[in-house]
């Protein structure tokens, strides 16, 4: 019988201890290191800290980001003013005394963005006047995130002497170390980036503008609206998926594809974007002359230049109110492999042939105009700059034309050229 209660005691202890010892994903820290991971390894790449100890220090200083110095000053870490900080300041009752043996306020940092703090981590660690103290966790290889914790402990960077197992624990509870093996490709992937044609590109999120794109991916908005042909507006909320380039299109498509053949409703701008080829390129390439979309049904080439034979059709686009949204780009989704690129130098591709005119189809009961009128409708791809260019205006001109007060404009609108 004794026997029979030691054993039912041992396997309830057993229980017990697994119950106890193990937490369950708490669901506020699964989606802290979802907001915070990509930071993470971009200053793993960059410093050499692992981002599995960044992500585990940060979620055990800030409680998950649920601390008051994470909520209030943006401090994530618990970093301390030292003596050169000269920013904001925030103060909390923290572990400094007083000389009679009081807990008095203690100065931290405050940070202007979530992300400055993750750095700010960095640079504390990295400061070489703390060489001394900090600077052999730099050996350390980032993927040895055993090492770092009992470094960060014999460091002095906490005085709980539990912190390297708090540090551990954590890091095998969330799986974090699989952050200290991503490639570039992969922090790519953390990011959202993709590649088309071998350029990089993002994906939109739900509800996301140009801004928050260029936040995320580090580019300059006048960069974004460049690349993308100054396809979408600064303020407009971008389709989910939309294409946006983070560095300029190519001339021509590296692929293997030679030809795309266009669906109804797709316009030079979407393919575009579809096969990351500028598009002055990709009408220059099929000889479509400005204003003229390809009709649906014909095929467009994507690297050399079309035959006399092979100029598909064309027509004019039909006014529209609104601009029309870029395609989400089946060609090469986030997790796609890459297009293997073909090494063609532009000196190779052959020259120009004598133009010959395209055929154009005129939408039923529209005369064809003769020569050039004094309107102008907006296509895809359109800029004031471009127009002017075509009617050998200046923009200061388009613009007092039309009494325009700003370079935007949309698809379908009609412009004054003469």
């Amino acid at each position: 019988m004794n026997m029979m209660l030691t054993a039912l005691f041992r396997l309830s202890l057993g229980f017990f201890l697994m119950t106890t010892t193990v937490p369950p994903p708490d669901p506020v820290h699964d989606e802290y290191i979802r907001t915070y991971r990509e930071i993470a390894v971009k200053e793993m790449e960059r410093t050499g800290i692992p981002a599995s100890i960044k992500l585990a220090q940060a979620i055990l200083e800030s409680n998950g980001g649920r601390s008051e110095l994470a909520q209030k000053a943006r401090n994530h870490f618990g970093i301390k003013c030292g003596s050169e900080w000269t920013g904001e300041t925030y103060e909390l009752v923290d572990d400094d005394y007083d000389a009679a043996g009081n807990r008095i306020k203690s100065c931290f940092r405050v940070y202007r963005r979530d992300e400055a703090s993750f750095i700010g981590h960095s640079e504390f660690l990295r400061d070489p006047k703390k060489a001394a103290r900090y600077g052999f966790l730099f050996r350390i290889p980032p993927t040895d995130y055993q090492r770092w914790a009992h470094g960060l402990k014999k460091a002095g960077y906490a005085s709980n002497p539990r912190y390297p197992q708090l540090l551990i624990e954590m890091i095998e509870r969330y799986k974090l170390d699989q952050y200290d093996l991503v490639s570039p490709d992969a922090l790519d992937r953390l990011a959202g980036i993709s590649r088309i044609n071998d350029i990089r590109l993002a994906f939109a999120r739900p509800a996301e503008t140009l801004q928050s794109i260029a936040d995320r991916t580090e580019t300059p908005v006048s960069k974004l609206l460049k690349y993308n042909d100054y396809t979408y507006r600064t303020d407009e909320t971008l389709e989910e998926n939309a294409l946006v380039f983070l560095q300029p299109k190519r001339n021509y498509f590296r692929g293997k594809q030679q030809w795309h053949k266009v669906q109804a409703g797709e316009t030079l701008m979407g393919i575009s974007q579809m096969y990351g080829i500028k598009v002055d390129k990709l009408r220059k390439k099929n000889r479509i002359p400005d204003g003229l979309e390809p009709a649906p049904g014909e095929r467009l080439r994507l690297r050399w230049k079309v035959s006399g034979k092979e100029i598909p059709r064309t027509l004019r686009p039909e006014p529209r109110k609104e601009a029309e949204l870029p395609v989400k780009g089946p060609v090469n989704a986030p997790d796609s492999p890459r297009p293997q690129p073909i090494v063609i130098d532009d000196s190779d591709l052959p020259g120009t042939p004598t133009p010959i005119p395209s055929r154009t189809l005129e939408p039923e009961g529209e005369v064809p105009s003769v020569g050039k009128s004094d309107k102008h409708i907006v296509a895809p791809g359109d800029t004031l700059w471009r127009i002017a260019k075509q009617y050998d205006l200046r923009v200061e001109e388009l613009k007092s034309l039309n009494n325009l007060q700003s370079d935007s404009i949309q698809v379908g609108q009609s412009l004054r050229v003469k």
